[in-house]
């Protein structure tokens, strides 16, 4: 049986997350003094550095110990690639021994932490103990499916809005990925009227972790100047009522089950 966490945290509040955002943001600042012709390169280094954040994010914004170490696990592999391009630019010229050096002990560092988190969820796997989700009445009551649905329709078209202005560089990047996230976000949540029990479940921790992901996203925008304050704002407002709504239906499958035991 698969391992489920108490709760799932705020990933904002993993050291490893906070580390890897302020990395990311000297990664984009390192990307604008390579030449436009390395378009591999910057594409690379781009694409990667968000991608530690996104498979932070997304891996503690579920409900299941597996899925949170495959995530991280893939988070560690990005890091990896970037410092591959980051030697490979080192080696061009591209960018300074000093710098270089820099940030290669923020990565080995940022590697570390996330390493550390993957233990730990080892260690709470070889226990081999199912974790009970904690709730009180509150918690569990009734929450309208089809309202959360109707809901993601109308952010789906404010995100798809939002990603039109952002740079052509970040099309195959945050354009993609935040374009994706949300569509995984409806499609899950429609797919888990569909199953019961423990299969609903699994779709909507998609859903969650999608949810997540786009937040990442969002954040990363806000710190580019791709998109202003008060919209960023509003929108990773939106994505935190969809959040909560998401699991407080996750937590009444879970009363169910357990009344059902």
């Amino acid at each position: 049986m698969a391992t489920k966490k108490e709760y799932v945290g705020n990933f904002r509040e993993l050291i490893a997350y906070k580390k890897a955002l302020l990395f990311r943001r000297d990664v984009y600042t390192i990307i604008k003094t390579i030449p436009s012709s390395e378009s591999y390169i910057k594409n690379g280094m781009r694409k990667a550095s968000c991608a530690v954040l996104e498979n932070l994010a997304e891996g503690n914004g579920n409900f299941y110990y597996g899925r949170e170490y495959e995530h991280f696990d893939i988070a560690l592999c990005k890091l990896a690639k970037y410092q591959a391009l980051l030697d490979l630019s080192s080696m061009q010229g591209y960018v300074t021994k000093e710098n270089n050096n820099r940030l290669q002990d923020n990565a080995k560092e940022i590697a570390r932490i996330i390493s550390a988190l993957m233990k730990r969820i080892e260690h709470f796997q070889s226990t081999n103990v199912e974790t009970h989700i904690h709730y009180s009445i509150k918690d569990v009551g009734f929450s309208p499916l089809e309202t959360t649905i109707e809901r993601v329709k109308i952010f789906q078209r404010t995100i798809g809005n939002m990603v039109r202005t952002l740079p052509d560089f970040e099309v195959d990047n945050i354009v993609d990925q935040l374009n994706r996230a949300v569509s995984s976000v409806y499609n899950n949540l429609v797919k888990s009227k569909g199953v019961i029990s423990n299969g609903r479940f699994q779709e909507l921790n998609y859903a969650l972790g999608s949810i997540s992901e786009i937040c990442c996203f969002l954040e990363i925008s806000f710190m580019e100047n791709y998109i202003s304050k008060s919209d960023y704002r509003s929108l990773d407002e939106e994505a935190e009522i969809i959040r909560t709504a998401i699991i407080k239906e996750m937590k009444r499958i879970n009363y169910q089950l357990k009344e059902v035991i």
